[in-house]
């Protein structure tokens, strides 16, 4: 099992990982209502944390479909642009990495979080299917 390292990943692009913030996180609050207590992030259950990762999930899912069609689409204009990914589960590690990267800038975005959880779900999704489990994701995504 390869382990991987911030360095591991950045140095194949030229990229120096001492400018990469290493700072502390903000201290994450949330407001519940308008009128509600502010709740410290750091006290939620990682349960709460995953439930609300499904929750986004689930939202995002009624808003634009199954996630496996949009990398599938996201996966043939990268390829039309001449970006080489090897298949449309590369596309969510593009979501990671451009999740991750927006969390060094911004570490206090609640939602920032959730949808690292949710892109990650959705990548071992894909890693882990069968060929035969994107049938319907090839035929519906012809679009």
């Amino acid at each position: 099992m390869k382990v991987f390292s911030l360095h591991f990943i950045a140095q194949p692009y030229g990229l120096d990982t001492a400018s990469i913030s290493a700072s502390k996180p903000k201290r994450l609050t949330k407001v519940t209502s308008a009128e509600g207590p502010r709740i410290n992030m750091s006290e939620r259950s990682l349960s709460d944390w995953l439930s609300d990762a499904g929750d986004t999930l689930d939202d995002r899912g009624l808003e634009y479909g199954d996630p496996r069609h949009n990398l599938l689409r996201i996966y043939k204009i990268a390829r039309l642009l001449g970006i080489q990914l090897r298949d449309p589960a590369d596309v969510a590690l593009l979501f990671i990495a451009t999740k991750l990267s927006r969390m060094v800038e911004s570490p206090e975005r609640e939602d920032s979080y959730l949808d690292l959880i949710g892109y990650a779900a959705i990548l071992g999704r894909c890693r882990f299917s069968t060929p035969e489990d994107w049938d319907d994701v090839e035929s519906d995504s012809q679009s």
